[in-house]
Order: C-alpha cells, then sequence, then structure tokens
C-alpha cells in the first residue's frame, strides 16, 4: 500500500479533518461546517501547506482524496492556476482540466504507477485478483475492477449495471462505468457494442444470479456473446458495491504460476502452483 502520509511529507503537506474543530470555534461557523459535511470530501491550502480530508470517509475514499489534494500541489501549473485565479473567476472548462488531472494523479499514485497493472497481469484473468489486490493497494473494489481491466494485457472486460430491474423487466447498462481492454476490443470489439442496453433474463438466461446480486459475489457461470470472432463463450463472475452491480468478464483459463484459495468472506491467500 503506498504511504500517502509519507509523500504529503516529502513534498512539505501536514494532513488536517476537515471537519475537527475546537472547542472555541463560533457557533455560526459549526453551522456552515455542518452544511458542508458530506458535500466537500477535502481541500488544498497552498500557503499554509496543508490539506484538508473528511476523516468520516471510508478509508479508500480517504486515500483518493488525499491523493488528489496532493495531485493539486504537484502538479505546477495547477497552483499558478490558483494563485493567478479564484472559485469566482477561474474558467469552467480549465478547472474541470484540473480536477481530471489532479484524479489522474490520485490514481497513478495509488496503484504505484504502474505496479498494481504489472501485479495483476503476473495471473490469469479473473475478478479474485481485482479482490486481492484492492486490499493491497488501500482502494476501492470499484476503482481496483476498473483499473485492473482497462490496463490489462488480457481480453477483459467489465459490464456495469443497475440494481434494479425496470419497467421492461432488464436492468440498465451503465455505459460510463462499463469498460474493455485493449486486447479485449482488438478481439472481439466494444462491449457496448456487443450487449444490449437492457441487461435481462429473456436477453441473457445465463445470468440471473448476477442480475439479482445484493451484496458481495455471485458464483461465475459462462455467457455466449456474438463477437467479431462469432459465438464467443465467457466466464461471468460478478460483484457488487452496493450501488452498481459489475460482472467481469473473460475467457475461462488455469491460473499461471500462482493460485487463489478463498480463506475468508473478504481475503484471499496467494498460494505456489501445484
Amino acid at each position: 500500500m503506498v504511504p500517502i502520509d509519507q509523500v504529503a511529507a516529502a513534498v512539505g503537506l501536514q494532513k488536517s479533518d476537515l471537519y475537527e474543530l475546537g472547542e472555541d470555534a463560533p457557533q455560526r461557523i459549526r453551522d456552515i461546517v455542518k452544511k458542508l459535511k458530506g458535500n466537500v470530501l477535502g481541500f488544498l491550502a497552498i500557503e499554509e501547506r496543508k490539506y484538508f480530508v473528511d476523516r468520516s470517509m471510508p478509508i479508500p475514499r480517504q486515500r483518493f482524496t488525499e491523493g488528489h489534494e496532493i495531485g493539486h500541489d504537484a502538479l505546477p501549473w495547477h497552483q499558478a492556476a490558483f494563485w493567478g485565479e479564484d472559485k469566482t473567476t477561474i474558467d469552467p472548462a480549465t478547472k474541470e482540466t484540473l480536477e481530471i488531472e489532479a484524479n489522474q494523479f490520485a490514481a497513478e499514485l495509488l496503484f504505484g504507477a504502474g505496479r498494481f497493472t504489472n501485479q495483476a497481469d503476473q495471473y490469469a484473468p479473473g475478478l479474485e485478483i481485482a479482490l486481492y489486490l484492492a486490499a493491497e493497494y488501500g482502494v476501492s473494489v470499484h476503482a481496483a475492477i476498473r483499473k485492473y481491466v482497462e490496463d490489462s494485457k488480457h481480453p477483459i472486460a467489465v459490464l456495469a449495471l443497475g440494481r434494479y430491474p425496470s419497467h421492461t423487466g432488464g436492468v440498465r447498462r451503465f455505459d460510463g462505468q462499463t469498460f474493455e481492454s485493449e486486447k479485449f476490443e482488438e478481439k472481439y470489439g466494444r462491449l457496448t457494442a456487443l450487449m444490449h442496453s437492457s441487461i435481462g433474463s429473456t436477453t441473457y438466461p445465463e445470468l440471473p444470479a448476477l442480475l439479482k446480486l445484493q451484496t458481495g459475489r455471485a458464483p461465475a457461470c459462462d455467457v455466449k456473446l456474438d463477437t467479431a470472432r462469432g459465438s464467443v463463450t465467457f466466464t461471468a463472475e460478478g460483484f457488487t458495491n452496493g450501488r452498481l452491480n459489475f460482472i467481469v468478464l473473460h475467457k475461462p483459463s488455469r491460473l499461471r504460476g500462482q493460485k487463489f484459495r478463498l480463506i475468508s468472506a473478504s481475503g484471499f491467500e496467494l498460494l505456489p502452483a501445484g
């Protein structure tokens, strides 16, 4: 796990609790902070060399927010932008670019600038590796699945779905969270072009358990898709984070070099092959 506190110290930043007020704080300030809570997750005070984070958030969310604020400080032109403009004058397009770049910085920092992907690709494709490495890197499972699929050298994809069926009986596909690796697209095509926008038991009868997933994981199953290479059978593995359901698709394969053994409801152990 990347030591965020050490990274912050190396660039001369101190971490503080966003909503921690002293006993002498005026009631007016307390009322303002109460309204902000849940809406503002963190901010950077450049002159004071401090960044502030809402410590009531889950640890993975805190770590990403920390990385985001450190990014604003570490990327040189961000400081120049904030010195030259303030929130009342900065161009909305510029602000959006600043936020996107800070998010990218946070992702590269938390995932070890390529170390996560190199480590993940040592194993055969599957949901287990994303779940295992999410804990190891201190990131959310959602972020780990997305990073794993987007950057993998394996042909692998993730389908993101809503959790509740529509009036047609299908579940809505979330295209903004549906991704495939470059290798998957090259071999089979874009996942959004291969699958219906409404995913239901009538269109994909193999997926009922994954479509009804309420918490955690569901047993893997096979699903056939018409691809650029004809009809192909994929292994489908499901996971929900409580907001979206994710279905990871990959070709059935044996683990190479090492394998997983489930040792608890939330953890994995890496074992030598054999």
